[in-house]
């Protein structure tokens, strides 16, 4: 038997507080997701002007990050030619290849995804880093993402 650790919905909010002021500094409105380490939504929310069309992708986005343990970032070897072409065609289309979803790590395990979607690469990730630093500093612990950095 394991024991693991989960996020709740009070962190989750934490962390989308931390997003919205980093997506409203940056002017951008965003759609932002916290999923579960099974990459399910624990809480979302669309900014005022956050398109509609962002809110699936930032689920998916999450999904994608938590489910596979990896920024979607990560994902250049899904073009075709490569080896990884055609994974976002799997879970119904719900993994998703481009930037702006970032796993959750705590103590080395994977616990959820941060998802952003509005705003270009740069400005996603920066509102992950975002919620991911909130959440981090309210645990007393350091984020460490110098294993996906590109």
């Amino acid at each position: 038997m394991r024991t693991v650790q989960q996020l709740t919905l009070a962190e989750a909010n934490l962390m989308l507080d931390a997003a919205q002021k980093a997506a409203e500094e940056q002017g951008v409105p965003e759609v932002l997701c916290v999923s579960d380490a099974g990459g399910y939504p624990i809480a979302l929310r669309r900014l005022d002007g956050g398109k509609v069309t962002s809110v699936e992708i930032a689920i998916n986005k999450a999904f994608t990050a938590a489910g596979h343990r990896k920024p979607t970032h990560f994902y250049k070897n899904a073009v075709p030619g490569e080896e990884a072409f055609g994974i976002m065609t799997q879970h119904l289309g719900k993994f998703t290849i481009f930037v702006g979803g970032w796993p959750i790590e705590l103590d080395g395990e994977v616990v959820g995804g941060i998802a952003a979607s509005g705003g270009n690469g740069e400005q996603d990730i920066a509102c992950c880093k975002a919620g991911i630093d909130a959440l981090m500093a309210h645990l007393g612990k350091t984020p460490d993402y110098s294993k996906w950095e590109t």
